[in-house]
């Protein structure tokens, strides 16, 4: 039998069976069943058994990991999918409450959110952001923006602080901890200062930027310089940490330190922070 019949049936058995299988398919928020939708598949010839692709993104990835993860299950090419993250339409933008586009590295980082899904492969990448986005607008609740808004902060902020969060730490036992130390800081007006941020720039950023980084994008994203918030994202977390971003645990810690096997150690003072950092074998300390 020809492949390309074999591929029809194959899709029309599913579609039949009512199957919600992500490959071919999104459901609704009410989970009704969707439509078989091809059209945004490009012109490739596929067998039966190449059609679609698995993908699982962990929590932390940052735009520039998933665009390569994306190309090598031959989903996209990593260079199409950034392509779309810096050019969402107004729609996106204004929906995700983005105003500062001119001041990111990647418009959409912090939104292209952690999880498992399956693509065509050959898939328009706006096609495959869509996935992305449309995730993330189904896992934020009003509860969510008005937690943010009681807090003083827009989302798209609490988002920013959840990436932190998630490089930091990204573990259940630390993320609100560590969620009280940033806004601690934050609050007291305290540059937050977190390595993670300059990691970003170095490791994730600068393979991407014609000319490299420069003193713009540092004054924007490395927290040793900006005076709160880097300008955007710098990941994309997974929902743990932007409910740990909401709902910080109520402490005074204003520090925290790691040591080589990932223990925290927290201090409210300077002098305390010192002495853990001696604890957790930090050199000069």
């Amino acid at each position: 039998m020809n492949k390309k019949v074999l591929i029809i049936i194959f899709a029309a058995i599913f579609f039949v069976a009512g199957v919600a299988a992500a490959f071919f398919f999104t459901r609704d928020k009410e989970g009704n069943n969707p439509t078989l939708d091809v059209t945004n598949v490009d012109n490739t010839e596929y067998t039966e058994d190449s059609l679609t692709a698995t993908v699982t993104f962990p929590e932390g990835y940052t735009v520039t990991q998933i665009a390569e993860k994306l190309e090598e299950n031959k989903v996209c090419s990593a260079e199409d999918f950034i392509d779309a993250v810096n050019n969402p339409s107004e729609e996106i933008l204004s929906k995700l409450s983005i105003t500062n586009t001119s001041e990111r590295i990647f418009t959409l980082e912090g939104y292209v959110f952690p999880d498992t899904y399956e693509f065509y492969k050959g898939e328009n990448p706006q096609s495959v952001l869509g996935r992305f986005i449309d995730n993330f607008n189904y896992k934020i609740t009003d509860t969510d923006k008005a937690r943010a808004a009681e807090l003083g902060y827009t989302m798209d902020e609490i988002v920013t602080i959840a990436s932190i969060i998630q490089k930091e730490a990204g573990r259940d036992d630390q993320d609100y901890k560590v969620s009280s130390v940033l806004h601690n800081r934050l609050n007291s007006g305290t540059k937050i200062e977190c390595d993670v941020t300059i990691n970003y720039l170095e490791t994730y950023c600068a393979p991407y930027l014609d000319g490299g980084i420069t003193e713009t994008h540092k004054d924007n994203y490395n927290t040793y310089r900006c005076a709160a918030l880097p300008k955007g994202p710098i990941c994309n977390p997974g929902y743990n940490c932007i409910q740990a971003a909401l709902y910080p645990e109520q402490t005074d810690y204003l520090f925290f330190v790691t040591d080589a096997d990932m223990n925290y150690y927290y201090a409210v003072t300077w002098e305390e922070h010192c002495a853990n950092c001696h604890t957790a074998g930090i050199p000069g300390y």
